[in-house]
């Protein structure tokens, strides 16, 4: 439950469908319900973004993102895209203990994802699985 409350928090969601029993089931039911333009600036805030780099990373245009008012509900694809971030977001921050480490670790080159910059990879789902896993090798002290 704690973790969907950081998220609800994350993307400033109020809703009473995060009461379901199941994580999956809600996230699925907000996407589907699609996040409004309040979520972008709620995340841009937690994370320490800029709306430049999260247009990037959820494939819309930085001119989108502005217009996205806090009415208006995202599609489907940026909804999803940014629920992804998110749970990405909270579990760096929880394996660092501190956001501070977690973008410092995020904008720096990294051996073990073929010296790449993570922040870089999670423009597609398959870096953010490598990225991911990565963070679970550091939290378990597994080094490669």
């Amino acid at each position: 439950m704690v973790e969907r409350e950081n998220v609800a928090k994350w993307l400033d969601i109020k809703s009473a469908s995060l009461n379901e029993a199941n994580s999956a089931f809600v996230y699925l039911k907000v996407i589907n319900e699609g996040l409004s333009g309040n979520s972008v600036t709620s995340f841009i805030k937690h994370s320490g973004l800029t709306r430049k780099q999260l247009s990037k990373l959820i494939h819309v245009s930085e001119r989108t993102l502005q217009r996205y008012s806090p009415d208006k509900t995202m599609d489907i694809n940026s909804s999803e895209r940014l629920i992804e971030l998110t749970l990405l977001f909270l579990k760096g921050i929880q394996v660092f203990n501190e956001k501070e480490k977690f973008t410092v670790w995020l904008n720096h080159s990294n051996r073990a994802l073929a010296n790449s910059k993570p922040l870089d990879l999670i423009e597609t789902n398959i870096g953010i699985d490598l990225v991911e896993d990565e963070l679970l090798r550091i939290e378990h002290g597994v080094f490669s």
